[in-house]
């Protein structure tokens, strides 16, 4: 090589390394480059003194038990928050975000409600930490206010500062969620299960006058959230309630030296009290600082509560293990193990927590990453769980699809170093080339529990497993099957998918307002076109989830195609592909309509999914057929059932009974604009109405048990009909092959 040609390269080298080294250092100041001002916020800076002569306005003020402050968090529309704060405060918490400093505001509006000198900090973990350092001039992080940081007892005043009985609410910045309502649902289905459940909502947040865009508006969890759920003040709650941070809750045995005659515990030696009242854990306590969320402030809160905690660990520790609270072994189907159990935790509660956690599919949880969950232990060491953070839930934790999420395994929680869903297909190579769905039929994994006692005592017990099953298909019925549960209530088929209508369009106006110069949309999302797409996809994984988890809970071995949603839009997830052969289920979201039919092994078959649309009344083909059969007072619902699918062996289609009396069987009609209706056999089962569909598409349901008048029930097609479908069968194969070939010789050439 020559020497000018070696010159040209270093120069060339050189170049390439300070310019990159220069974009390095420039990412690195960059990333710290938030709030509205070039000039650095020091603390010495601030005003976090209210004024001297200020009162509490008493008119807000309240207790949670009346639920007043529920009014504030809107559930079919957005409520709209605004914040009033001093320049330097709000810059110093924007410079700092990722340290989570607390600073104070001038006022915060809800609706039409203002309450002055409040606190206001930043909040998340890794959330927080990519929104600070990876998303350069957007300073659109989540948020927590507190209206009693600075208003309370320690700085002079008669009270700690509320909002009704609230002390905190919570703005999550959907960092992962572009449908902006993953969150929403999670709650609302807790709710709907009677968990107690922080009040959530959606808000348009403004700060300063500036447009921050659209938040998840969530009560902190808090003793308000007890005090709603008992119906009783403060002063009958404990003040332990607590998200743990990296544990298991396994009880550690090194704590028994702690242990009195009397079984309770002594910290006197570990847990010290100084002049002015604050707590600071030493020695072997110190090593359970999850205990108290690894901070300080949450110490002092729940100190004095520190002997039952560990008392209520030990006892959940001993059941789970399989002995009795004096380390006898126990039968852990026994009723000697149940009302022990019962003395631990609130037994139901547990169930329809951990069964709604499950059908949800949150796997970043306290299984995966050992977080994500509220704990609450009363005076007498009985626990509650509480829901939190459900911003990844149905699948989209683990880069999941679709099918995955909705055959997630019913008993599974969690997966160690594998992706959770390879128990529905074996293996992930299974999932990526899934032909068909014998990967079904493997033996599953066999979820270990073992190290877990908060649901390891659930676990192990069967007639509590048959339960928490139950709840599951409580979930779906909620959320998209229709009916009653299992405690008589009863619900709409399609709700949730109503229920995310109905606040869709002004959503996804909010989405696409303008915000302010320091804000955008963090992680790659684009509003509102992403939610434009999300949405429906969201609609189709929450009746995709609810028909999976109602086979599997029923004991059938029907694996539901996913070929009806594309998980990816949701964010975090894969689109993936789908099952188009063997045993299938598909639903329709809108109307939990459902089919499960077998599908051959024909390459050109599309994987199944449903797309229903109800006729309106005002329909030609509503008038044929209401004319046709004679019905003036009947109750007439007619819908059109389009399958992507062919299928190629047994075919049923299933109407939602919903609220309809269980007697009340409808007359099912195969019907057209033109022809006569046909009255096609119907049977009941479980909380359907179950047809053999033929090659009919359109079906009207005729309720009010009508009397019967002669028609033609479907049969099978005579040996004449037969040959005349299956020569039209080949014609079409023939006619698809030739198109599949053309596209294939048109895609070569483009490459």
């Amino acid at each position: 090589m020559k020497n000018k040609h070696k010159k040209i390269i270093i120069i060339l080298l050189l170049t390439i390394s300070i310019t990159t080294g220069s974009l390095y250092i420039w990412q690195a100041v960059a990333a710290f480059e938030h709030g509205t001002t070039d000039k650095k916020i020091k603390e010495n800076m601030l005003n976090n003194t209210p004024p001297a002569d200020y009162k509490i306005n008493q008119s807000m003020q309240g207790d949670a038990k009346d639920g007043v402050y529920n009014e504030y968090f809107l559930k079919d529309k957005l409520q709209t928050v605004s914040i009033n704060i001093d320049e330097n405060n709000l810059n110093y918490l924007l410079q700092n975000a990722d340290q989570k400093p607390t600073v104070m505001t001038n006022s915060v509006t809800i609706g039409d409600k203002t309450i002055h000198y409040t606190g206001l900090k930043t909040k998340g973990s890794y959330t927080l930490e990519h929104a600070f350092l990876d998303n350069i001039g957007s300073d659109r992080f989540s948020f927590t206010i507190n209206f009693g940081k600075y208003i309370k007892k320690k700085n002079g005043y008669d009270k700690r500062q509320n909002f009704y009985g609230c002390n905190k609410i919570s703005f999550n910045n959907f960092f992962f969620d572009k449908s902006m309502m993953r969150e929403y649902i999670a709650m609302k289905l807790m709710t709907e299960m009677g968990v107690p459940t922080p009040q959530y909502g959606l808000a348009k947040l403004y700060i300063n006058k500036n447009y921050y865009g659209v938040y998840f508006m969530v009560e902190a969890l808090d003793s308000s959230i007890l005090e709603q759920y008992f119906e009783t003040n403060g002063s009958d709650t404990s003040d332990y309630i607590i998200k743990p941070e990296n544990t298991t809750l396994e009880y550690d045995n090194d704590m028994d030296k702690f242990i009195k005659e009397d079984g309770t515990f002594d910290l006197s030696t570990v847990l010290k009290k100084d002049a002015d009242g604050n707590y600071t854990a030493t020695g072997e306590l110190n090593k359970h600082t999850y205990l108290w969320e690894e901070d300080t402030d949450t110490l002092q809160d729940i100190a004095t509560m520190l002997p039952t905690a560990l008392g209520w660990q030990k006892k959940l520790t001993q059941l789970s293990s399989g002995t009795d609270f004096n380390n006898n072994k126990i039968d852990v189907n026994s009723n000697e193990y149940l009302e022990m159990l019962g003395q631990v935790i609130d037994i139901d509660e547990a169930l329809r927590y951990f069964a709604t956690h499950s059908w949800l599919v949150q796997i970043d949880n306290m299984f995966v990453e050992q977080h994500n969950m509220g704990l609450y232990i009363d005076t007498n060491g009985k626990s509650l769980f509480l829901p939190w953070d459900y911003d990844l839930c149905f699948g989209c934790y683990y880069p999941s699809t679709a099918e995955t999420t909705a055959n997630m395994d019913i008993d599974l929680m969690y997966k160690d170093d594998q992706i959770a869903f390879e128990n529905i297909y074996g293996s992930m190579d299974g999932q990526q080339d899934n032909q068909d769905n014998t990967d079904t039929a493997a033996p599953k994994n066999v979820p270990d529990y073992s190290s877990f006692p908060f649901f390891q005592v659930i676990y192990q017990n069967n007639s509590l497993m048959e339960k928490y099953h139950q709840y599951m298909k409580d979930c779906s019925i909620i959320a998209t099957l229709g009916g009653k549960t299992s405690d008589d209530r009863a619900y709409n088929p399609g709700w949730f998918n109503s229920c995310i209508s109905d606040i869709e369009e002004e959503l996804i106006q909010a989405a696409g307002e303008k915000l302010a110069d320091n804000v955008y949309y963090l992680n790659r999302t684009s509003q509102p076109h992403d939610i434009e797409f999300a949405l429906p996809n969201l609609k189709n994984i929450i009746a995709l989830r609810s028909l999976g988890v109602m086979l599997q809970a029923d004991g059938t071995d029907i694996l539901v195609s996913g070929y009806a949603c594309n998980l990816e839009t949701l964010g975090n997830a894969m689109q993936g592909m789908s099952s188009n052969t063997g045993r299938l289920a598909a639903i329709d979201a809108g109307t939990g309509i459902y089919s499960i039919a077998e599908y051959g092994d024909s390459w050109a078959n599309e994987p199944p999914a449903l797309n229903v649309e109800e006729i309106e009344d005002t329909s030609p083909l509503y008038t044929h057929v209401k004319e046709s059969l004679d019905t003036s007072d009947a109750i007439i619902k007619i819908f059109s059932v389009i399958n992507t699918g062919i299928p190629e062996g047994e075919n049923t289609l299933y109407f939602p009974a919903g609220n309809n009396d269980k007697d009340n069987i409808p007359l099912v009609y195969a019907c057209t604009d033109k022809d006569k209706p046909v009255k096609i056999e119907v049977k009941k089962e479980n909380n359907t109405y179950a047809i053999s569909p033929g090659d009919y598409n359109c079906f009207a349901l005729v309720y009010n048990n009508l009397p019967e008048k002669e028609q033609e029930i479907i049969k099978t097609p005579d040996n004449q009909s037969l040959k005349w479908i299956m020569a039209a069968a080949f014609i079409a194969i023939i006619a698809i092959t030739f198109l599949f070939i053309i596209k294939k010789q048109n895609n070569t050439k483009k490459y």
